[in-house]
């Protein structure tokens, strides 16, 4: 009775052991791992010319299994609005097609404060530049220069907030994605 009663348990454990393990997916710049990518993540990337933003059901044998969730607003019999899972699109794809990863757009978007900052010294600038050649100086209209000075900078600003937040993370020289078997 004891004897059978550890196989089983063995048995048991064993069966959940094989079960849990799959393959990873590790993201390294300059052979620092950045990200690392398993069954339960989420991935956002770009691979043969589309963009993909997904969650992993498993890793296998250098494919990758996803599955991508389209959630819309539906109408309700009160006429409220509520999200709901239209549909679920399971797929795969080797992972030496992927050629850039996009970041989590989770946290503070730096690119849309960088474009209304870069806007809005554009379009003071201009507005105070205008008020230079149509009106008079030292009138009421007329822009100081610290303005236009002041709005032209805040555009610069912008333009390298925009372009230092720029999301997306580019395979090649700097980026690498390594495929690492557990089994």
């Amino acid at each position: 009775m004891r004897a059978s009663f550890i196989i089983i348990l063995l048995t048991f454990f064993y069966s959940f052991s094989v079960m849990g393990q799959s393959d990873l997916l590790v993201l390294k710049k300059k052979n620092r791992t950045i990200q690392s990518f398993f069954p339960g993540s989420e991935m956002m990337f770009s691979a043969n010319l589309m963009y993909y933003d997904a969650y992993v059901t498993s890793i296998e044998r250098d494919s990758i299994f996803l599955v991508q969730y389209d959630v819309r607003q539906v109408p309700t019999n009160l006429g409220v609005y509520m999200l709901d899972t239209v549909a679920k699109y399971y797929f795969s794809i080797s992972y030496k097609d992927i050629t850039a990863f996009g970041r989590n757009k989770k946290n503070f978007n730096w690119e849309a404060s960088g474009g209304a900052l870069f806007g809005g010294g554009i379009l003071l600038a201009t507005a105070g530049l205008a008020t230079w050649i149509f009106s008079k100086p030292h009138t009421r209209y007329y822009a100081s220069p610290e303005l236009v000075v002041g709005a032209a900078a805040l555009a610069a600003i912008g333009y390298l907030i925009m372009k230092k937040g720029s999301g997306n993370i580019k395979l090649g020289k700097k980026y690498t994605l390594h495929y690492i078997n557990v089994k």
